[in-house]
């Protein structure tokens, strides 16, 4: 990862991923390995619904990642096996916890909504987005910020 990013010279992110289960049997199906705290990567995404599938507490490893983080997938879970992408705060992440984190310690990266709405219609999946978004908002400050913009 270093080497491609000093060829091209853009940043790229390694993200968190999980076990592939197969029964109850889990299968290594990312190499080197789904937990990017155990790999030198300079910019890692934090995806929290990854996380939770993984059964690995997402403010444990935002906390372990540090600085490392520059880019973070908001979604919630309950940990099942499925990558649930939940709407936050309808699940049992650490959610507002992680954004919290990321707020006091100076992250200056990308925070993006990771919500799954496909079995939404319309109305529904407009509100569950707009719910998505004053939870990020709110929980990095930036409810009443002048100026923020959002991208529709």
């Amino acid at each position: 990862m270093a080497e491609r990013q000093a060829r091209w010279g853009i940043p790229l992110a390694v993200e968190n991923m999980f076990p592939w289960r197969s029964g109850a049997r889990a299968m290594q199906a990312y190499l080197p390995g789904p937990d990017p705290r155990d790999f030198p990567y300079s910019s890692v995404t934090l995806d929290i619904s990854h996380a939770a599938t993984s059964g690995v507490d997402a403010l444990q490893m935002a906390e372990d990642l540090g600085d490392r983080i520059t880019h973070v997938h908001l979604g919630d879970s309950f940990g099942s096996f499925k990558d649930e992408h939940l709407v936050p705060g309808r699940g049992n992440q650490r959610c507002s916890e992680v954004l919290g984190h990321l707020v006091t310690s100076g992250f200056g990266g990308v925070v993006t909504l990771e919500v799954g709405t496909r079995k939404l219609g319309t109305e529904a999946r407009e509100a569950a987005l707009a719910e998505s978004l004053a939870f990020a908002r709110q929980h990095l400050g930036q409810h009443d910020r002048p100026g923020a913009q959002t991208v529709g």
